[in-house]
């Protein structure tokens, strides 16, 4: 891989950015309008948090709250955020996973910079305005558009599909007589365990669709298994925040742990396809409350949801925009001194 020119015409491979010339009156352009789109992000992302955070009543948190052993309260809300941050990091991984997979040959800091950006697109509404953001950052690493979308495309994928398919052990609780799309999700996700070969020809198709020449790399099989059991851990790691805080507002413990653990991933993956909505916002927050009714009066349920809500959305900007910092600062102080740090090749 290592040579050869990017199936968008990028960068040579191994190069710093700054030996690509950008001189002239385009490329002045291009920076400009770069940096416009950075700025028009990062407004939507603060408008998007500050949408998720006012438009809910967090009163009866608060009630529930005082109402507790703040001892037992902060330990439980500590031990809730470290473990959805764990969970996340775990997401981190699978990302990562498909994105050196497919013939990313770039330092874990560079793939986990783009990654943040795509992660924190859920807080902005609409979501498709840091494409172009995107778009010239994966340039920036000889990443052409048809391998970017990819492993965005084929990562959701991944995150939708493990998310229902951890969810099905909750699907009688939160689903009802409506099991049976739960269940058809665990087909893909058994299929691609079982020949992980087929994403690459889905990925050939969508280059054909897009009328771009296919990219000259290949996902192995190690990788597509390594993206999906990491990002199913971390469905699993992140459901039990719910479940801690579920059990010290007083839900029985041994019958809530799947509706907890399990729900909180179908819920979440049935907000995200809400993409109108920052986060998910009242989708899953409606699916888990009904799911927890039937082990806690509804109010409690509904109380419940929200401070998970807050968790999640604390967790999300700890490790989503901390990771983005620490990861932009280590990109440019490579830039600066004219290292370029490569993984080794994965092993097929």
């Amino acid at each position: 891989m290592t040579g050869r020119a990017d199936e968008a015409g990028g960068t040579v491979p191994g190069r710093p950015q700054s030996a690509v010339p950008s001189s002239g009156r385009w490329g002045r352009w291009l920076r400009v309008a770069n940096r416009v789109f950075v700025v028009v992000f990062i407004a939507l992302l603060v408008v998007g948090l500050i949408t998720v955070l006012r438009t809910q009543d967090w009163a009866p948190v608060r009630e529930l709250a005082g109402s507790l052993d703040p001892v037992a309260v902060y330990l439980t809300v500590g031990g809730a955020f470290a473990v959805n941050c764990v969970g996340l990091v775990f997401g981190v991984l699978s990302w990562r996973a498909l994105f050196v997979d497919l013939g990313a040959r770039v330092d874990t800091w560079t793939a986990a910079r783009i990654f943040f950006v795509g992660f924190l697109v859920k807080f902005v509404p609409g979501r498709f305005v840091a494409l172009p953001v995107l778009v010239r950052m994966g340039k920036a690493v000889d990443v052409g558009p048809v391998r970017l979308a990819s492993v965005f495309v084929l990562s959701w994928s991944i995150v939708a599909l493990t998310g229902l398919t951890v969810g099905i052990a909750a699907g009688p609780s939160v689903a009802g007589g409506g099991m049976w799309w739960i269940a058809a999700a665990a087909l893909p996700v058994a299929i691609l365990l079982i020949r992980p070969d087929l994403l690459d020809r889905g990925i050939r198709l969508a280059a054909r669709v897009l009328r771009r020449p296919a990219p000259q790399v290949r996902a192995s099989a190690g990788g597509v298994r390594r993206s999906i059991l990491a990002q199913a851990l971390s469905w699993i790691i992140s459901g039990h925040h719910l479940w801690l805080l579920a059990v010290v507002a007083g839900a029985p413990a041994g019958r809530s742990y799947l509706i907890c653990v399990a729900g909180f991933a179908l819920a979440t993956v049935t907000g995200l396809l809400v993409m109108v909505a920052p986060d998910g916002i009242g989708v899953r927050e409606a699916v888990l409350a009904l799911a927890l009714a039937s082990v806690m009066p509804l109010p409690l349920a509904g109380t419940v949801v929200l401070a998970s809500r807050l968790v999640c959305v604390c967790s999300d900007v700890a490790v989503g925009a901390g990771g983005l910092l620490l990861a932009q600062y280590l990109h440019r102080r490579r830039r600066a001194t004219g290292t370029v740090l490569t993984d080794p090749v994965p092993v097929r």
